[in-house]
């Protein structure tokens, strides 16, 4: 009985302690709220200290500590929390005067007030820091032009606007110079050097280009810092962004005068903040529109350093084959007046020129070229040697269309090769199925080589400015008064633009501003996004013609993301017929519920595209126009293909039906697809082809056509079934060619890919899987994945119930691997033994892209023994559980896109690292 009651006698008080605790709650509410008052002012005294001392320390050149950032972001969270108990307090005593006899509400605001007094305690006690700023390594600028060699002019010019930026005086700087001289290349050198590491809040670099106005700065802008409009305008949500903040804002390539007050950028306000902007512009007279407090011109290289980045770009073997050529080459710099871009585009066209008197042709066409021309077109006359050393009529015409798309815009390589092929420029072999693109590719990789193009990552390329005004030059017979080929981007343009629509042969129409990226396709912004945007009175074009019918030497026509033009494009689409000469019509993106009427009178037309749009059925007057030879209208709402109408189309060697819309019922569909995939026998020439399929039967049907030149291929299978093989001999017919492969099955739990090396998919690239059931993916016993996927670039998986993904861990030429939805996934990658000789393969060899997104039980990434060598970017959106990175040193890692909040949360073993990457990282931008 004793042990009973000395039992009960220890356990009473461990219970009764809390439960008084709890029943003295609604007796304290006023003490426990007034309890707050001196600690939470002493706390925010503390917070207006630290912030003056860190104030003070950036103004020496140091970064704020990353501890100190994250204190005051806690200071200022709980202040809020404070002043929400007061104000329930406070709401209380309004309703029952002094006293309150809401039990519930008392003990709700008194434990909260207590457990908050200590939280507030707590900070006040981590505030009382040693150190809060520190000095971070310089940056070692990253040079943005082909060549390496940094000259002293440059260096001298980039310390200047350096100075200047660091100095306490704020307002704008203007670098100017004629086009090609290295502006940009400057603009990229202070970029870099203030992007990662300085006491700048915000840097922004956004390319201003011709077109340039208040709405793309905004546009930009908000993009960049990632700033969710909401209900307020891009003006209001700007300015309260950067008025509390050090910005440096690089507006590359002004054309004119633009008011940055209308575009929310406060300069002059405050004293202790620093407010920059830099421009770039070919005009000291927009130097003078804008107000620069400071400007710089960008002087040509003198000619020593002109001869070393010219000599450089030749190549030492071919200066050095022939004695005469060195004192040849000083001529051809003397001649090209220390521009960079022309001594880099000119050294590469001369880089095969052996012998004296090819230099001696190029010296007598660029000392013609200076003879009584404007400062512009002496340029284009210089770079024009380059154009005229590509060795092919075919290979030029490729380069000019290149000037087709607008200034500054990124231009997907397989878009410019289709373009290609539809013009007929590209030298085919039709007899090789598998190499249609690769001609394209390889015309891709001379204008790069040739320094007449620029590569943006793995899939885009875009011109330099000066080049495609130099390209449209020599297409308009170098006259820049020629309307014979017109770029437009937008109604703003239309507006400003008188052209002779009578000259025109070749017009393209772009409203990239208004594209999206939605599944690796350029997809328009929502109606409600685009009636905003044009607000400003585009009814003034309801019923005029996109294009007036006296443009009838027209000979290309291409409109791209339409809504800027939809006012007007009705009158193109109802009166096509009149553009006899017409080759080329590609109508993407343009909101269009039917074929262009009178699509038969076009019987020169050998490209048509009309992706991305309503379109719900082919008309029969299609098979007229016979001498097509690339037809595209994926992404439509097609159901019904009239039979009879593609062996008609002998000459076609492309074709995409590329997730169309497939028939209302399975009875029809059955029907449909059998007679469409039959028909595809009659084409003899075709050597491309985008497809979806659905049925088993329509797998059957597939196996039966031989050699059939499939490059892109999407699996919608219906049936539901547990287990889903993929079997060899299906892949063995498409293999050679199958470049692109999607996969959408909602109930397979099990999926076989093969069953030997006989599936080897050699030349696929894109692989997506949305299977919402998918546990596992079975592939053969004694063949690798990395084997089966040799050339797989980019990975798209949406699997809800997949655990495991490391069967990637070593393809070989993965750069992008994005994962979506995939729900139970808790550690993404674990160590497996790679097929093979035994010997260590390295993870994730040329991986530069890493998207991760709704994986809500994910608590690790991979462990220390998975490396990332190549990776540039990784982002992290909805994965609450993560704990922790898989890096253990920056590498070559450059962006970090995360929320906020999980960026606070995770652990880290390594605080150097922390502080390392933390300039890295980027607040995710979520649109409401």
């Amino acid at each position: 009985m004793d042990c009973v009651s000395q039992a009960v006698a220890a356990v009473i008080p461990s219970i009764i302690g809390p439960v008084l605790k709890n029943i003295a709650y609604p007796f304290k509410v006023a003490d426990n709220v007034k309890a707050l008052d001196d600690p939470i002012l002493k706390l925010s005294a503390a917070q207006t200290d630290v912030k003056a001392k860190v104030e003070n320390a950036e103004r020496q050149g140091l970064t704020q500590a990353d501890l100190v950032g994250n204190w005051l972001r806690q200071v200022e969270a709980v202040k809020g929390e404070v002043d929400d108990i007061k104000r329930r307090y406070q709401e209380r005593s309004r309703c029952f005067g002094s006293q309150s006899f809401n039990c519930w509400s008392n003990f709700s605001i008194s434990k909260d007030a207590a457990k908050k007094l200590m939280v507030v305690q707590k900070l006040c006690e981590d505030g009382r820091f040693e150190d809060v700023a520190i000095q971070l390594p310089p940056e070692v600028p990253e040079l943005l032009v082909g060549s390496e060699v940094v000259v002293p002019q440059e260096e001298a010019n980039f310390q200047e606007i350096l100075r200047y930026i660091d100095s306490d005086k704020n307002g704008i700087i203007g670098i100017w110079g004629m086009g090609g001289v290295g502006k940009t290349r400057l603009l990229h050198l202070v970029h870099n050097h203030y992007k990662e590491n300085s006491a700048f809040d915000v840097v922004v670099k956004v390319t201003a280009s011709k077109e340039c106005s208040v709405e793309k700065l905004q546009k930009e802008l908000c993009e960049n810092c990632g700033l969710d409009r909401g209900n307020s305008t891009e003006k209001s949500i700007i300015s309260n962004y950067l008025t509390k903040r050090n910005f440096l804002i690089l507006l590359d390539d002004l054309w004119g005068q633009i008011d940055l007050e209308k575009v929310g950028i406060p300069l002059g306000l405050g004293n202790r903040l620093k407010k920059k902007i830099v421009i770039t512009t070919r005009s000291k007279k927009i130097c003078g529109l804008m107000g620069v407090n400071k400007s710089l011109k960008v002087e040509g290289l003198d000619h020593e350093n002109a001869l070393r980045l010219f000599n450089e770009n030749v190549g030492g073997e071919t200066i050095e084959s022939h004695p005469l050529i060195p004192s040849l080459a000083e001529k051809v710099v003397k001649e090209l007046g220390g521009l960079p871009l022309a001594l880099i585009t000119v050294g590469k066209s001369m880089s095969d020129k052996i012998y004296p008197s090819e230099w001696n042709h190029a010296i007598d066409r660029l000392e013609k070229s200076g003879l009584n021309e404007l400062d512009e077109e002496k340029i284009f006359h210089q770079l024009k040697l380059s154009y005229d050393s590509l060795n092919t009529k075919k290979l030029k015409d490729c380069f000019l269309v290149c000037s087709l798309w607008p200034e500054d815009y990124s231009i997907e390589k397989t878009n410019l090769i289709e373009c290609w092929l539809g013009l007929g420029f590209l030298d085919l072999d039709i007899s090789d199925a598998r190499n249609i693109y690769n001609p394209g590719y390889d015309v891709i990789r001379k204008l790069l080589s040739a320094c007449l193009l620029e590569e943006v990552g793995s899939e885009y390329v875009k011109m330099h400015d000066v080049i495609r005004d130099m390209a449209l030059w020599i297409a308009r017979g170098e006259d820049k008064e020629n309307d014979k080929w017109v770029v437009l981007d937008g109604l703003d343009q239309m507006r400003h633009k008188n052209i002779r629509w009578s000259d025109v042969e070749r017009a393209s129409l772009i409203s990239y501003e208004l594209m999206v990226p939605m599944n690796g396709k350029e997809l328009p912004l929502n109606p409600y996004e685009y009636d905003e945007l044009i607000s400003d009175g585009s009814d003034e074009w309801e019923g005029v013609p996109l294009i007036p019918c006296d443009a009838t030497r027209l000979q290309f026509v291409r409109v791209c993301s339409g809504y800027p033009f939809i006012a007007t494009i009705d009158a193109l689409v109802q009166n096509v017929s009149i553009f006899r000469d017409l080759e080329f019509l590609e109508l993407r993106n343009c909101d269009l519920y039917s074929f262009p009427q009178g699509i038969s009178q076009l019987v020169k037309l050998e490209h048509l595209n009309l992706e991305n749009n309503h379109i719900k059925s082919v008309p029969d007057e299609l098979k007229h126009v016979r001498n097509l030879r690339f037809l595209s209208l994926g992404y439509n709402s097609i159901s019904l293909f009239p039979k009879g109408v593609l062996p008609e189309l002998k000459e076609l060697m492309v074709l995409d039906i590329y997730n169309i819309n497939r028939g209302s019922s399975e009875d029809g569909e059955e029907q449909y697809w059998t007679c469409l995939i039959n028909e595809l026998r009659s084409l003899s020439k075709l050597r491309c082809l985008s497809i979806n399929l659905q049925q088993p039967a329509h797998f059957r049907n597939l196996l039966e056509l031989s050699n059939l030149p499939v490059r892109t291929l999407f699996l919608h299978y219906k049936n539901e079934t547990d287990t889903l093989e993929i079997p060899s001999s299906f892949i063995g017919k498409v293999q050679d060619n199958l470049y692109k492969l999607e996969l959408k099955v909602r109930s397979v739990r099990k999926l076989l890919f093969g069953s030997n090396y006989q599936s080897r998919l050699g030349n696929l690239e894109f692989l997506s899987f949305l299977m919402y059931e998918l546990e596992m993916i079975e592939w053969p016993w004694n063949v690798a994945p990395e084997d089966l996927l040799p050339m797989l670039h980019d990975l798209f998986l949406e699997c809800w119930r997949i655990l495991d993904v490391s069967w990637t861990l070593y393809l070989p030429c993965l750069r992008t691997l994005k994962l979506f939805r995939c729900v139970h996934i808790v550690q993404l990658f674990e160590p497996v033994g790679g097929c093979g000789s035994g010997a260590i393969k390295p993870t994730f060899p040329s991986l530069i892209r890493l998207e991760l997104e709704l994986l809500p039980e994910m608590e690790i990434i991979c462990d220390e023994s998975i490396t990332f060598p190549s990776l540039e970017e990784i982002t992290i959106h909805k994965c609450p559980k993560l704990k922790k990175l898989p890096f253990q040193s920056r590498g070559k890692l450059k962006t970090i896109k995360i929320e906020s909040e999980c960026w606070e949360r995770l652990e880290w073993e390594d605080n150097d690292l922390k502080q390392d990457l933390q300039g890295l990282v980027r607040d995710l931008w979520r649109r409401r």
